[in-house]
């Protein structure tokens, strides 16, 4: 091979080379960032987090109430006084909107009520029974089906068959982040406890979010343009 053609080569590929471990540097960087900030959610387009707190603490994705595995953050909702408590806890939704835009979103929920009975038969021990809780449909400020409360300063919004909440307005095209309040405590669940057993109510979440340009909603979202009217 001509030597001219094997040095450009070399200096291709080394060139080449370096861009990919740029790139991997900074993804790892990004990502590495944000497990001491929000959890993102989406990413691309749009790049939108999940900003959960507890009385005013940011959960990230090294928080005890984060599960790590399953992807959802965890919140006792039976005892006031845990720092993970139902009553303290806030979600916003961050997101940078690169061109005008509508979202639409859901909360998937997960309730559990566990009954552990005390002073057992060691020789035959009684296991926890833990059994999924439903609620009742909620009308505002309650998310639907839950006893999660919208905060005060969401209100625009519709409920579908589907099961997401559409925010009813646009958001217009930004450079810096929207914030917007979704979710601002919500209502603990009364268990029982006494000399032969006691309950414990956690709720297990995370949100699916979907966030489109503006004037492709008919496109993407099967919707008709007068659905916002």
């Amino acid at each position: 091979m001509n030597p001219k053609l094997m040095r450009k080569l070399i200096i291709s590929l080394t060139s080449f080379l370096i861009l990919i471990m740029i790139g991997i540097v900074a993804t790892y960087a990004y990502f590495q960032i944000s497990e001491d900030h929000s959890v993102i959610i989406e990413s691309g387009e749009f790049v939108v987090t999940m900003d959960v707190y507890f009385s005013g603490s940011l959960v990230t994705l090294n928080s005890p109430f984060y599960d790590h595995d399953k992807g959802v953050v965890i919140v006792n909702a039976f005892d006031p006084n845990a720092s993970n408590y139902i009553g303290n806890l806030d979600v916003y939704i961050e997101l940078v909107p690169k061109v005008t835009a509508r979202y639409r979103f859901k909360v998937n929920q997960e309730w559990e009520v566990g009954t552990y009975y005390v002073d057992q038969n060691e020789e035959n021990p009684i296991p926890p029974v833990i059994q999924s809780l439903y609620h009742e449909r909620t009308s505002f400020p309650y998310y639907p089906f839950s006893s999660l409360k919208f905060s005060a300063d969401f209100n625009q919004t519709i409920l579908t068959q589907d099961g997401y909440i559409y925010y009813d307005g646009l958001v217009e095209h930004s450079e810096t982040p929207v914030i917007y309040h979704i979710i601002d405590g919500g209502d603990g669940y009364p268990t029982r406890s006494n000399e032969v057993l006691y309950e414990e109510c956690y709720l297990y979440f995370d949100i699916t979010f979907d966030i489109i340009q503006a004037n492709r909603m008919e496109e993407l979202w099967g919707i008709d343009e007068t659905f916002f009217s």
